[in-house]
Parts: structure tokens; C-alpha cells; sequence
């Protein structure tokens, strides 16, 4: 009768732990598909705003209840590998007619005054001027030089039911931790 109860609270000790763990793994699950995912940043595309290896948290639920706006920092999938995903500023929304010419890059006419940019070449496949069409972003790399953006005909604009969520949080590293513009 004693080997029995060690038995029964053995089970029922492995199921108790079985069910908790089944339970915090939906969790993760349910917050990871639907609110946050955490995402390493690869290159050097969004310097000095995000530098290699940063980890930031990718909000998912935010355009649930409002429109990407411009200067957001955003998430899609990679043009060629859609596991992986690009992270770059939103700098035309639907409607706007985007242009490079002189090094620099216009919005409507009107050259950007963009604080986040380090430098001012810009490669460029795409044709330009290029109207962003409704349902659509253009979005740039805060790093010119060196960014893979919506200056290229393989990204292009970006539709918007392809943006995972918005980037505005770093976890790591630890002396950078915090919420970013």
C-alpha cells in the first residue's frame, strides 16, 4: 500500500509538471506568434540607430490597432529566404512619390531632413521617381551605404500585410537597453 501511494504521487507529481509545462509552452507560443518576437539584428544596415548583434524585440500586436507610420522602424520578411527578416525605417507612406537624385533622397518634392542617416551615397536598382502605392511603404536603412532597402528592385515597396510589427525596443546589449526612435 505504501509502494502504491509513492506510485500514485510519483504519477501525479510527472503530470502536474507535464501540464505546467505544456501550459507555459502555449504561452510562449501564443505571445510569440501574435504579440512580441525577438529578433537578432544582422549587418550593419540600420546603424547607428541598431548596431550588428543587437537584440530587439519585434511588436506584433501594435498595427492591430493603428497605421505604420512614417519614420517607424519595421520588420519583413528577407526578399529571397522569408525566415529571415529586414529591419528598416518606414520613409514613404501610401501616396507619396519618393525620388533620389544629388545623394539625396525626396519625399513629394521636398528633400528629407533625416536625422537617423550616417551617410549620404545611395545604390540604387530600382527606376526612380517611385509612387508608393496605397497598401504599400518604402523604407530605407538608416545606413545608406550598406542597406539592402526599397532603393532595389528585390524589396521594393513593402506591402503592408507583410510587416511583422514595429522595432522600438533593444534587450541587449545591456548598456543599450531600452526603448529606440
Amino acid at each position: 500500500m505504501f509502494v502504491s501511494r509513492i506510485k500514485n504521487n510519483l504519477l501525479r507529481n510527472i503530470l502536474e509538471w507535464a501540464i505546467s509545462i505544456a501550459i507555459a509552452l502555449l504561452v510562449f507560443l501564443l505571445i510569440d506568434n501574435f504579440v512580441v518576437k525577438s529578433a537578432r539584428v544582422d549587418g550593419a544596415s540600420m546603424e547607428p540607430t541598431y548596431s550588428h548583434n543587437d537584440r530587439v524585440v519585434i511588436n506584433r500586436f501594435i498595427y492591430i490597432f493603428t497605421d505604420p507610420q512614417l519614420g517607424d522602424v519595421i520588420a519583413f520578411p528577407y526578399a529571397t529566404n522569408p525566415s529571415m527578416h529586414y529591419i528598416k525605417r518606414i520613409v514613404g507612406i501610401p501616396g507619396d512619390i519618393m525620388d533620389i537624385h544629388d545623394g539625396y533622397i525626396y519625399r513629394n518634392g521636398e528633400r528629407l531632413d533625416d536625422p537617423f542617416v550616417n551617410r549620404q551615397v545611395f545604390p540604387v536598382t530600382a527606376d526612380f521617381p517611385v509612387v508608393v502605392e496605397y497598401g504599400t511603404f518604402f523604407v530605407l536603412g538608416d545606413n545608406r551605404r550598406n542597406s539592402e532597402d526599397s532603393r532595389h528592385a528585390e524589396v521594393g515597396n513593402i506591402p503592408l500585410d507583410d510587416i511583422i510589427g514595429r522595432v522600438n525596443f533593444r534587450w541587449f546589449p545591456f548598456d543599450r537597453f531600452g526603448f529606440v526612435e
